[in-house]
């Protein structure tokens, strides 16, 4: 172990509640003080950022420039540029720690003063579309350390060429893991779903890349009375969700489709409400939620998308051989029937090795190895 106390400086996207940003709040949060200087670097204003300790100092990147910035960028100084650049000479840290592919201009500014950078990366390869070319190149290239949240995430890190890569799997504080019985019973109630039918919870942003789209299809597929199908998360504006619910509001299966929105408050009783849990994504890493349903006892049904072929044993579930609705419904029918046995202590057993302690364990670990 390196006794020298070290300076990080960690970078994040948005600063809201997505899996990625929730796992640098539980590594801030046990971050030994005796061992490491912080700071935050964040390009929005989010709601995360009050969540994080009071003693590590935010820094927020100008993205929505003002008119001084927009003269600035017409005459070709970049101000998000120019303030990284700042605080790369003020802020002398010994390595960089980049929570997301999705911020290619710390990489840059980190490239360009010869920082030492670690990249971690919460993607696979149908994110990456989002990037240019030489950004993702220089992300491979130019990480000393790159860390995936699952086998599948390291394996796509090795096929792009990266050379030092680990393996961190993603994990969750269980303390925040809390539910009201009579709470769910309520929101059960709230939505019109009868007390004994069966409910399939789902939770994500209403993205493709989520399979947002894909429930009208298994709804009808199914298409049995007594069975809902709940998706919880943020609501995207767009074209794609709009057709999505328009084929929900009309159609014609016996199974029901509810859009819960976006939860913060009750997001653990929503998950509590289902009898199963759903997982529809066309690529998912290592998803917070399938630990905190597991958590919760759930037995889950998923694609066969990353994480969850890692993440769910015999006794916790189905995941599908290919990306298939029909292979998917046969297997929700398989666990509501009965003809999978399902056992919620096995699922508790297992989501309970994903905890802060055993995570922020390995995160050390990787750190002392590589500084």
């Amino acid at each position: 172990m390196n006794s020298t106390k070290k300076k990080i400086l960690f970078f994040t996207p948005y600063a809201t509640r997505t899996g990625s940003e929730m796992m640098l709040l539980y590594i801030l949060e046990k971050l030994d003080r005796t061992r490491f200087d912080a700071g935050i670097v964040s390009f929005a204003d989010g709601e995360l950022l009050k969540e994080f300790p009071d003693d590590i100092p935010v820094y927020i990147v100008p993205k929505n420039f003002n008119l001084f910035q927009k003269i600035s960028f017409q005459l070709g100084v970049n101000p998000t540029l120019e303030f990284l650049r700042k605080l790369a000479k003020s802020f002398k840290a010994d390595f960089w720690y980049i929570n997301t592919t999705m911020i290619p201009e710390a990489v840059a500014i980190a490239r360009e003063f010869s920082i030492k950078m670690v990249t971690h990366f919460h993607e696979l390869p149908l994110t990456y579309a989002y990037l240019k070319k030489p950004e993702f190149k220089s992300i491979i290239d130019d990480s000393d350390l790159l860390i995936g949240c699952s086998q599948a995430t390291c394996k796509a890190l090795q096929d792009s060429g990266g050379k030092n890569v680990s393996l961190l799997y993603s994990f969750i504080d269980h303390n925040k893991v809390k539910k009201d019985e009579k709470r769910t019973a309520g929101l059960k109630e709230k939505l019109g779903i009868p007390k004994d039918d069966f409910v399939w919870i789902l939770s994500g942003i209403t993205s493709e890349r989520k399979g947002f789209d894909m429930l009208p299809d298994i709804a009808q597929e199914l298409n049995e009375t007594g069975v809902h199908l709940v998706w919880v998360g943020k609501k995207l504006e767009d074209g794609l969700v709009y057709y999505t619910e328009q084929r929900s509001k009309h159609l014609t299966a016996a199974t029901r489709i509810h859009f819960a929105g976006e939860q913060k408050e009750d997001y653990y009783n929503y998950l509590n409400m289902g009898n199963g849990f759903l997982l529809t994504s066309r690529q998912d890493p290592f998803p917070l939620v399938m630990i905190e349903a597991a958590l919760l006892g759930k037995p889950i049904v998923s694609f066969p998308s990353g994480g969850a072929s890692e993440f769910v044993q015999e006794g916790m579930g189905i995941v599908t051989e290919d990306i298939s609705v029909k292979q998917l419904v046969n297997a929700m029918r398989s666990v509501m029937n009965g003809q999978t046995v399902t056992d919620r202590t096995k699922s508790i057993e297992v989501a309970s090795r994903f905890n802060v302690e055993n995570g922020y364990k390995n995160w050390i670990e990787l750190i002392d190895k590589n500084y």
